[in-house]
């Protein structure tokens, strides 16, 4: 893992948001992870109640983190939102169906697909990947710079 990724990634679009957990997020003690999920809150405030909860990049996932998305969970659930979850390894998958998580939100192995449980559109995913990218790509090479 390297040094500049952040734990995650929040971005806006039109009518939905996406929250990106990355692998830092597994290495975050229950205090760490509860600063997060308050930074994360935050964010969401006054946003649309539509939250995809990109959870591709993990391989795996700790208590502390599955009580992240619980509190993100009941935080929409109070202004009648709604949340998928994205996710690609199948260890995540199990955590999820284990715990019953599965039944309070669409689970979806692609991005496409969790769009989709959300009743969103799919038409413009390719300028927002792209420029979800190239945000991400300039943040990383900001923090290689040499101060």
């Amino acid at each position: 893992m390297e040094s500049f990724e952040s734990p995650y990634q929040f971005d806006r679009h039109k009518n939905h948001a996406v929250l990106t957990l990355n692998p830092l997020i597994n290495e975050g003690e229950w205090s760490n992870v509860s600063e997060v999920g308050n930074e994360i809150l935050t964010q969401l405030q006054g946003q649309t109640p539509c939250l995809i909860v990109d959870l591709s990049r993990l391989e795996y996932m700790g208590s502390p983190q599955v009580a992240l998305l619980v509190r993100l969970w009941k935080s929409l659930k109070k202004t009648s939102g709604r949340m998928a979850v994205q996710y690609r390894s199948p260890v995540v998958r199990d955590i999820l169906a284990t715990s019953g998580l599965g039944q309070l939100w669409d689970i979806a192995d692609s991005r496409e697909a969790a769009l989709k449980a959300l009743g969103l559109s799919t038409r413009h995913r390719a300028a927002a990947t792209f420029f979800s990218w190239f945000r991400t790509e300039v943040y990383r090479l900001s923090r290689l710079r040499p101060s």
